[in-house]
């Protein structure tokens, strides 16, 4: 345990190791930091006694433009005002040093930094080939990778012209995974090398801060790993007491770790190119030779040109092997958001249909889960939902500001899911942000592997007097592990597709909040229409029911009645008006429980035929009154339906009433039942005035009435039958032609519905 321990300290220990400041350079060139535009030597490499012949304590201070032949200086200082510094080729000059009488020739690279210009110095060499041959090199190269018609063609060809280039024994190309460790996908390798395809290097060989400086710089170069490093002059930065950040300098010198590392697996020099994709360092092209080996400027700049067209094909390559798939998954995508439009809950949208939410991942054994209205809906092969819960208390405490979360190896991150790594070794979890857990997730069980990797990835520690050190692994034979707790890695393009996905349905519950706003304010709006025009017609058919109740008592107060019969006739007269007051109260009352949903039904069997007669015989003496007929039709002898009787039964008296109210005497009222498929139908036609067509599509709203003085009714009857026949899962319709009279159907099912018991 100590010595595990103690290993993991190392590694953290090396992974903080700050190698952009490590005060020294490679002796292959000089170093001098300047003030910028004075162009003052601030620094200056301990090499410099040596290859310039003035010591570095006698250059600072100095003006750089001293040690500059005349003819140069006004063409220097142009080249040194340039925006794009250090992506500027090498700038040819001569230096005549008091310390060398002989003019030097060097190569001159620069780049500025915090204030300071960061001047390397090189001697030229000779190119690897003539200019003619490296023309048709890079022209050769340039051709071969834009001919390649996938990503696996187009590694395959970088490192073939990588070498072609630049000379080395063994080039590399490799990937990293999510979790930083390379593996070899593409290599050209001279006889004598070892050759490293489809092996893998651990993340720890490339530690965090080394992946940062290869992304700043797309090229690093190591001529001879046994070099002794030039030592800065002073060590610090004059101007702010600081190291001299060398973190974009070619001339770096390289952590000592990384120079034993190389002398293990053989190699003497090496030349790394990085590849990026997105603003991300995607991979590297790793050069490694047997022997030292420098090469020239103009190759450097070619190697680097491939390295930089390597990586604006990684996107297009790999979009092309996922074109049909990619087209599959936008076909998924949009059958689901048509599935969700079509649901009042989007997340039956998501799983009750095929093609379901797991296409959008489109494994066997794939699994998701929805937290939604604080409950789960689980499709496919998930953990429980124990599990579930304590995942997700997870992802908001370590994930919870991010939008998307995918991994193939969740028990690395979360310990915890390696309780259930056969289910759920993969994740992407998806943020629907209207509470920190609404989470959609999808699963993928473990899929074991056996990893070749480039000698145990485990680093060594060895006791160095009173201290354990770090060291890297000696051997790079091939040592292989079975990996548990890992799942098919998430394709680039499915995690693209659910993060699509995750936008379309956020556009879709801001589309139904917003309409559910609409709705809810013209729902208020008409509820205060209604209300106005409920306290209109109240104050207007209280008053007159009212007004009858009044005059009656003014008569029985203020006068005896001459007879019996006239007392009989003030008494029927203030009960009538009382029957009114009560109706209108009833029929308020029948609308607000409809409006709330309230309306409570005793669903009973009953039988149709007794329905419409029971209905008939309440009016048959005022029919009998206005001389209107009233006969029974049913085609339903027999038949037994599930209703609540006297719900039923007011929508038919309501019916049968209006059909009295607007046939005129010798007229003919029909009342029909008969069963039609799986409901029963009712009809109330009549030989009255009739409804013009205008109005058909108003009459079953509350307060309509076609003509009020006629009519002396609440307007609310149509509306109340409407939500009773509505409640017991049916509907109700009519059909008219004026001056012939109306006809009006309500149907209910004959097998109980849901929504009558609901």
């Amino acid at each position: 345990m100590e010595i595990k321990q103690n290993h993991t300290d190392l590694l953290r220990s090396c992974e903080s190791e700050p190698i952009h400041i490590p005060g020294a350079i490679q002796p292959f060139g000089v170093l001098l930091s300047l003030d910028w535009p004075s162009l003052q030597i601030r620094n200056a490499s301990e090499n410099c006694s040596k290859e310039l012949g003035i010591a570095p304590s006698e250059l600072i201070g100095k003006y750089f433009g001293e040690l500059v032949v005349p003819d140069q200086l006004q063409s220097l200082q142009q080249y040194l005002k340039q925006e794009k510094l250090r992506e500027q080729t090498p700038f040819n000059l001569t230096l005549c040093s008091p310390g060398r009488p002989a003019r030097q020739d060097w190569e001159l690279s620069a780049h500025r930094h915090r204030g300071s210009l960061i001047v390397e110095l090189e001697r030229g060499i000779p190119p690897v080939c003539d200019a003619l041959t490296f023309h048709r090199k890079i022209r050769d190269a340039v051709q071969a990778l834009q001919s390649t018609s996938n990503l696996q063609q187009l590694c395959e060809a970088a490192v073939q012209q990588v070498k072609a280039v630049t000379g080395f024994d063994r080039v590399m190309l490799y990937q990293f995974n999510e979790e930083w460790h390379g593996k070899v996908i593409a290599e050209a390798c001279a006889p004598h090398m070892d050759a490293y395809l489809n092996h893998h290097f651990p993340a720890s060989d490339i530690p965090a801060q080394a992946r940062a400086v290869f992304l700043e710089n797309w090229i690093r170069m190591i001529p001879d790993v046994d070099y002794e490093p030039a030592a800065l002059y002073p060590g610090i930065n004059p101007q702010n007491g600081a190291p001299l950040d060398l973190g974009r300098a070619l001339l770096r010198s390289v952590s000592p770790v990384h120079l034993e590392y190389l002398r293990n697996m053989q190699v003497k020099a090496t030349l790394t190119i990085s590849l990026v994709d997105d603003g991300k360092l995607w991979g590297l092209i790793a050069c490694h030779h047997a022997s030292p080996r420098r090469i020239d400027a103009d190759s450097r700049l070619a190697a680097k040109m491939i390295g930089q067209l390597v990586s604006s094909q990684l996107k297009l390559k790999e979009s092309l092997e996922d074109l049909h798939y990619r087209a599959e998954l936008r076909e998924v995508h949009a059958q689901l958001i048509a599935y969700m439009e079509q649901e009042d809950d989007l997340v039956q949208g998501l799983v009750q249909y095929c093609p379901n939410m797991l296409d959008m991942a489109a494994a066997t054994g794939a699994a998701a889960a929805i937290y939604h209205d604080s409950k789960w809906t689980i499709i496919g092969k998930t953990p429980s939902e124990q599990q579930i819960e304590q995942l997700v208390d997870w992802l908001v405490q370590h994930h919870g500001g991010e939008s998307l979360f995918n991994t193939n190896r969740l028990s690395i991150h979360n310990p915890q899911a390696w309780a259930y790594k056969d289910i759920a070794s993969g994740l992407i979890a998806v943020l629907i942000p209207k509470t920190e857990r609404n989470y959609i997730l999808w699963f993928r069980p473990e899929a074991a592997t056996t990893v070749t990797w480039a000698g145990n990835p485990q680093k060594a520690v060895m006791q160095e007097g009173d201290q354990l050190t770090l060291h890297p692994r000696s051997s790079f034979h091939s040592w292989q592990e079975v990996m548990e707790g890992v799942a098919e890695p998430w394709k680039k393009v499915e995690i693209e597709a659910i993060e699509e996905l995750r936008k379309s349905i956020l556009a879709l519950d801001l589309q139904r909040e917003f309409r559910k706003e609409q709705l809810e304010r013209s729902r208020a709006e008409r509820i205060a229409q209604e209300k106005e025009s409920l306290a209109q017609m109240v104050s207007h058919d209280l008053r007159t029911p009212l007004s009858v109740i009044e005059m009656t008592f003014q008569l029985l107060l203020h006068g005896a009645p001459r007879s019996a019969e006239m007392m009989q006739t003030l008494v029927q007269r203030g009960m009538r008006a009382a029957q009114a007051i009560e109706h209108l109260a009833s029929d308020v009352l029948d609308m607000a429980r409809v409006d709330a949903g309230e309306l409570e039904l005793q669903v009973k069997m009953a039988d149709a035929g007794s329905l419409v007669h029971d209905a008939i015989d309440l009016v048959i003496p005022l029919a009998e009154k206005k001389s209107v007929q009233i006969e029974a039709v049913s085609d339903a002898l027999g038949v037994q339906v599930p209703c609540d009787r006297a719900r039923i039964g007011q929508v038919l008296g309501n019916l049968i009433s209006n059909a009295l109210k607007f046939t005129p005497a010798g007229g003919r009222i029909t009342v029909s039942v008969a069963p039609e498929g799986d409901d029963l139908v009712f009809c109330v036609a009549d030989t009255g005035v009739g409804i013009a067509p205008e109005h058909l599509s108003r009459i079953f709203k509350r307060f309509w009435q076609e003509d009020h003085a006629k009519s002396m009714g609440t307007g609310l009857g149509l509306s109340i039958a409407k939500g009773i026949v509505e409640k017991h899962g049916g509907r109700i319709w009519a059909q008219s032609v004026v001056g012939s009279g109306s006809q009006f159907f309500f149907s209910i099912p004959l097998q109980q519905s849901p929504r009558q018991s609901a």
